[in-house]
């Protein structure tokens, strides 16, 4: 239990910040602790009295979290079960909850004997206290109705649902989802003598932490061996929920299946199977609910969590190089070019790499929903910091490309800009996009992504399906939504084309510096292959017609576009056709179409006779072809400076005048 172990000592590492809030995320929180979503908030004094018009309902769903003592029974069953030791719903705290609902549902008596336990040790906090003895009146649920808090009808019935005019649909019902009486409340308390009190919410107040801390471990509980840490200590018999996000009931640990075959026919109880110490758990769970929303890379139910031992954030081999720059350098300004990107980025990481001490701990752990009860964990990586950024560098290296994305901040606010150029590897995400399209489900994203993580993380080979899925989806640009689509889609897949046939040929490995790069980003005019040449040649096709229609004001598809797929499967028949379309449009380009024939016939011309025949063509082709349509562009980019200069330098001239 590799994993446990090291969250434990992660919370170890990290007990001072238990409590400290990091804006809106969620703390570490102390053990023995949930959180909760509160749609009640009451306020009474510390001598247990109700403090009239003071009780609201949270409307605003970020203050709604709320931290709360718990027990295993409370924190670790879903049906039936035990109350929580101070805010829990009106069914276990209201002792008048019988006069408006089926006094059979009510758990009071059983809420105010737990609670009275507290109460009466030595560890009783006297805000509790309070608590305690103002439910002991039982009056929790006329009072809110007093209030306004409840709402109660003409007939002095209490209704389950709105039935008015949605308009004036009263605060309770917005933010209870079935019925109002099924609310949570939180308490505040405050001084009766009217005095000032540094901490009234009793949910931020450390000292009841503290005291529910010191009261829970005073308790007398079986005692086992830990399997995590190797001693005897109070164990524990119910795992945690809520691990990924609030609501998530997916355990990490389960063997209390005393009728099923979780843990029968090879042992005779399940501690036998495995044991955990009750601190144990809470202290590994806890840091895990903390890192997860903190760093963690999330798609839908699966979740690959990076984390150092001391609570650093390591480098998450899940970003792309754009999140990645953002994540490394956040207030990086907006770059212009690929290569300026590139320079910004290996800059960052050699930042990175300096950080960097070289034998900090990692973890990389990826998480899965099993069942809608059970979490699995299906990859677990221990490594140095160091080993484990030479290998998201190397991916980083490996796998990269002229590619074009929307920033990270623009990503996460919806703002309108435009794509930025870099030169990098793309994200799993855009990997999925390029290989099956924006509305793959979600049980193919997560296995793709699920496959990819070995490759980045253990330097692992490249699923050879997944890039003839990229490589196929780019050879049918028709069926892409927009131009931005086509060129992300071509981008991620020459990366994942290039990566795939250099570490084919090289037979490369993360720490082999033999390793050979055959086929680069830029174009090589001296390449011979076959599929290479045939993709310049449709680059060429592409670029002469483009080129003549921009001309003339018509925005259409491209023969060369239409014609793609076909070209990629019989490229000397489909050529012959491009060819005899492409003549019109050389003939009104003049000098230029005459400069395009020229080149065109050159690369022609350097295809064996033997092989320019109509077998298909290798995913290579869209390399040849990816880098000569970017040559074109920084042809496009370089006449664009020249002119600006000229007319700058034909302005100084006039001012000299």
């Amino acid at each position: 239990m590799g994993w446990m172990q090291k969250l434990y000592e992660t919370y170890e590492n990290c007990q001072s910040l238990v409590g400290v809030k990091e804006g809106e995320k969620q703390p570490l929180m102390p053990i023995y602790h949930i959180t909760q979503q509160a749609q009640i908030e009451a306020v009474i004094d510390t001598n247990g009295n109700w403090r009239a018009g003071l009780a609201r309902v949270l409307s605003d769903k970020e203050e709604r979290t709320t931290l709360i003592p718990c027990t295993e029974r409370s924190a670790g069953v879903a049906n039936g079960r035990a109350p929580h030791p101070v805010f829990d719903k009106l069914k276990y705290l209201a002792g008048d909850y019988g006069a408006y609902r089926d006094p059979k549902a009510s758990h009071y008596s059983e809420y105010i004997e737990q609670l009275s336990g507290w109460c009466a040790s030595r560890y009783a906090h006297p805000k509790v206290c309070a608590v305690l003895e103002y439910l002991k009146k039982g009056t929790l649920m006329a009072d809110l109705i007093r209030d306004g808090i409840l709402y109660q009808d003409e007939s002095g019935r209490l209704p389950e649902t709105w039935e008015g005019k949605k308009e004036d649909t009263p605060p309770i019902f917005k933010v209870c989802a079935k019925d109002q009486a099924d609310a949570f409340v939180r308490f505040q308390v405050v001084p009766a003598d009217g005095s000032e009190d540094l901490q009234r919410r009793l949910w931020d107040d450390q000292s009841v932490w503290q005291s529910f801390i010191d009261y829970q471990n005073s308790r007398p509980a079986d005692t086992d061996l830990c399997c995590v840490l190797g001693k005897e200590m109070p164990s524990s018999s119910l795992s945690p929920k809520f691990i990924r996000r609030p609501g998530d009931g997916a355990k990490l640990i389960s063997a209390n299946d005393s009728t099923g075959f979780t843990y029968r026919g090879r042992f005779e109880t399940p501690s036998q199977a495995f044991c955990v110490g009750r601190e144990t758990t809470e202290k590994a769970h806890n840091a895990l609910k903390w890192l997860i929303p903190r760093q963690a890379y999330v798609n839908g139910d699966q979740v690959i969590l990076a984390w150092g031992t001391d609570g650093s954030k390591a480098i998450d081999p899940c970003e792309g190089a754009l999140d990645l720059l953002f994540d490394l350098e956040p207030d990086t300004p907006p770059v212009t070019t690929g290569e300026e990107f590139a320079a910004r980025f290996r800059h960052a990481l050699a930042g990175y790499d300096g950080n960097l001490k070289g034998w900090e701990d990692v973890c990389v752990i990826g998480l899965d929903s099993a069942t809608p009860g059970r979490l699995s964990i299906f990859y677990y990586r221990e490594m140095q910091a160091r080993d484990l950024f030479t290998r998201v560098k190397s991916w980083h290296d490996t796998c990269s490309w002229e590619l074009c994305d929307y920033p990270q901040t623009a990503r996460k606010t919806g703002e309108k800009t435009r794509p930025m150029p870099f030169q990098g590897a793309p994200s799993p995400k855009s990997i999925v996009e390029a290989a099956y399209g924006k509305r793959a489900d979600d049980k193919l994203s997560k296995s793709t992504v699920q496959r990819l993580l070995p490759c980045i993380v253990d330097g692992a080979r490249l699923p050879e399906d997944l890039m003839h899925c990229a490589a196929r989806r780019a050879s049918n640009p028709m069926a892409m939504e927009s131009e931005t689509d086509m060129q992300k889609a071509l981008g991620v897949a020459c990366a994942l084309i290039r990566k795939y046939y250099n570490d084919r040929i090289s037979g490369r490995q993360i720490k082999d510096e033999t390793y050979r790069e055959v086929w680069k980003m830029a174009l090589n005019p001296e390449e011979t292959d076959r599929n290479y040449l045939f993709g310049r040649a449709l680059a060429y096709a592409q670029q002469i017609e483009a080129y003549s229609l921009g001309l003339a004001g018509e925005n259409r598809s491209t023969n060369a576009e239409r014609m793609q797929a076909a070209f990629s499967q019989h490229p000397a028949k489909t050529w012959q056709t491009l060819y005899h379309q492409l003549l019109p449009y050389l003939q009104k380009l003049g000098d230029r179409g005459k400069r395009y024939r020229e080149e065109l016939n050159e690369v022609i011309s350097r295809i064996p006779v033997s092989e320019f025949s109509s077998a298909p063509l290798s995913e290579i082709y869209l390399l040849g072809y990816a880098c000569q349509m970017q040559k074109f562009n920084e042809e496009k980019q370089e006449n664009i400076r020249k002119k600006i200069e000229a007319a700058e330098s034909s302005a100084k001239g006039e001012d000299t005048k």
